[in-house]
């Protein structure tokens, strides 16, 4: 890695939401035709319904804590956000796996975000999200939280607030993993080109990446050139990770069975982030974020997996670097 600093807590902004996941039993593309996308009327009746708690900030918290708890640093996760008045359940929950909540704002009025996803056999996904609470995050100041040690994590939000943290990011000179992919609908160019430019880290799948770079007008020469190391994330076969001097490939550990995709970048992002914390070398890094993505795949929802550390070290210990 180049310039890196020696983080000693992680500060986690995004969504907090309610997650309604719904498996639906065949494959979207049967569904879409090519000459008629222009007027898409489409209703997918699922065999599969589950109601939990969830959003990009909720999940990168849980698993970059639950990870540091084996090292014993606890309380060294903090998330920053919006819940409403029907937040209590995220509340306990923060409270029960030690996640600071010191930057978190309850709103009495609104109701906390929802997001809804449709599952296809092939793990495609279809979300539809409202924000409610999460506009209130635009209220937050960084710096009475966060010092030169802190490494940031900008992940899909409600529109201010996204925003709102990238530019104190940058103003306040803090290390962040920028992981723009969902906002991609709304973004300007200028935005993401400075959210990116900035950035310690870049993260997305193959399919954001090629979206991301598209949509700011970057190569991944100019990303490189900036000292901004870019993560792709290829699912089943794991994970590529380049810096100016370095290209990693780390395949995905092979799981038995995939139970729920969902959250598993999530997971991939808290795990990444709890190790750069420990000071682990950047390829147990890397090992150690797939790992944490394969025990989310085989759990539905986006916090029910719990692994041990024995269990964490054993699959790590299966993985292997290439270096390309």
């Amino acid at each position: 890695m180049i310039n890196s600093r020696k983080y000693t807590n992680i500060i986690v902004t995004g969504s907090i939401a309610y997650d309604e996941i719904m498996d639906f039993p065949g494959k979207f593309i049967n569904y879409f035709h090519p000459d008629k996308l222009h007027q898409i009327n489409v209703s997918f009746v699922v065999n599969k319904l589950i109601k939990q708690i969830g959003g990009t900030a909720t999940n990168i918290a849980y698993n970059a804590q639950l990870k540091l708890s084996f090292s014993g640093l606890e309380n060294k996760v903090r998330i920053f956000g919006a819940v409403g008045k029907d937040g209590d359940i995220f509340l306990d929950f923060f409270a029960k796996n030690k996640i600071e909540t010191q930057g978190l704002i309850i709103d009495k009025k609104l109701y906390t975000a929802s997001g809804k996803v449709i599952t296809d056999i092939k793990d495609n996904q279809i979300w539809g999200f409202y924000y409610g609470a999460s506009i209130r995050g635009k209220k937050i100041k960084l710096n009475k939280f966060t010092d030169k040690n802190s490494l940031l994590i900008l992940s899909a939000n409600q529109k201010d607030a996204f925003l709102s943290f990238q530019k104190q990011a940058i103003k306040n000179n803090l290390d962040y993993l920028y992981d723009p992919g969902m906002c991609l609908t709304w973004i300007k160019k200028s935005e993401l080109k400075t959210g990116i430019l900035n950035s310690k880290y870049l993260i997305g799948n193959d399919y954001e990446i090629s979206q991301i770079l598209k949509a700011s007008g970057l190569t991944k020469k100019n990303i490189l050139n900036k000292d901004v190391s870019l993560i792709t994330t290829l699912g089943e076969q794991g994970v590529t990770y380049e810096d100016r001097r370095n290209k990693l490939i780390i395949k995905a550990f092979p799981v038995k069975k995939v139970a729920d995709p969902t959250g598993a970048g999530d997971a991939w992002r808290g795990g990444f982030a709890a190790g750069l914390v420990e000071g682990l070398s950047l390829p147990d890094c890397l090992k150690t974020a797939n790992v944490m993505a394969s025990f989310a795949v085989e759990k539905y929802g986006t916090v029910n997996h719990s692994p041990t550390e024995k269990e964490m070290k054993k699959r790590r210990n299966v993985l292997k670097v290439s270096k390309v």
